[in-house]
C-alpha cells in the first residue's frame, strides 16, 4: 500500500513539474516569441536543469504544443450550469474577447505563431489548422442551430457567416495589439456582433 501511495505522490509531482515547465514557458514564449527561448532559458525560469526540462519535453516543439494544448484549457468555456446556444451563444462570444484582452502577451503570441504556422514546416501548423477548424464547427453548429430554430433568416450560411465572425475577432485582435489605445477591441467586437445579429435576423433576401 505504501508502494502504491509513493508512486501515485511521484506521478503527481511530475505531473505539477511538466505543468510548471508549461507555465514558464508560455510566459517566456508570451514575451519574447518562441524562436527566440531557448530549453535552458525555460529550465532556469523553473529551477531546473536543461536535462530536467528535456526529461519532460523532449524537444523546443513538444514544448510548443503542451503550451498551446495548455492555453485551450485554461481559457475561457461556457458554464456547464448556464448553456446557451443559438444566438445567445454568439452573443456570449463577446465574452471570450473581453477575457483574451486582459492577457495581451499571450495573445500576441497567438497572433504571431498563427501567422508562422502558415508555413507547413512550422511545428505549431498542425495545431493551428486543426484549432480554426474546430473553432468554424462551433459557430457553424450554432447559427445551424439558430437558424432550424427560426431565429435568424433561412437563407443563412452557417458556414461562410462562422468565417465572418472569425476573421473579425481575430482582425481586431491585431488592430488593438498594434494600437490599444485608439482600438477598444471589446466594444468593437459587441457592436459588429449587433450588427452581424441584425443582419441575420432581417427578412430582407441576401443578394
Amino acid at each position: 500500500m505504501a508502494e502504491q501511495k509513493g508512486r501515485r505522490g511521484s506521478y503527481a509531482s511530475g505531473l505539477a513539474r511538466r505543468e510548471e515547465i508549461v507555465v514558464a514557458a508560455l510566459e517566456l514564449f508570451a514575451a519574447r516569441t518562441y524562436d527566440a527561448v531557448s530549453l535552458r532559458e525555460v529550465a532556469a525560469k523553473v529551477g531546473i536543469t536543461h536535462s530536467g526540462v528535456r526529461h519532460h519535453f523532449a524537444s523546443k516543439e513538444e514544448l510548443l504544443t503542451a503550451v498551446l494544448h495548455y492555453n485551450d484549457q485554461v481559457s475561457l468555456t461556457p458554464d456547464p450550469d448556464h448553456e446557451i446556444s443559438g444566438v445567445d451563444w454568439i452573443r456570449a462570444s463577446v465574452d471570450l474577447v473581453a477575457f483574451n484582452a486582459q492577457k495581451p502577451l499571450v495573445i500576441r503570441l497567438f497572433a504571431t505563431l498563427s501567422v508562422q504556422a502558415t508555413d507547413p514546416e512550422h511545428p505549431a501548423h498542425n495545431y493551428f489548422v486543426k484549432r480554426y477548424r474546430v473553432a468554424r464547427s462551433l459557430v457553424a453548429r450554432e447559427l445551424e442551430y439558430a437558424r432550424t430554430q427560426g431565429d435568424i433568416r433561412a437563407d443563412t450560411d452557417p458556414e461562410a457567416a462562422a468565417e465572418s465572425l472569425l476573421a473579425t475577432m481575430d482582425g481586431l485582435q491585431i488592430q488593438w495589439l498594434l494600437d490599444p489605445e485608439h482600438v477598444d477591441m471589446v466594444s468593437a467586437y459587441r457592436q459588429f456582433v449587433d450588427r452581424f445579429l441584425t443582419y441575420l435576423t432581417s427578412t430582407g433576401a441576401a443578394d
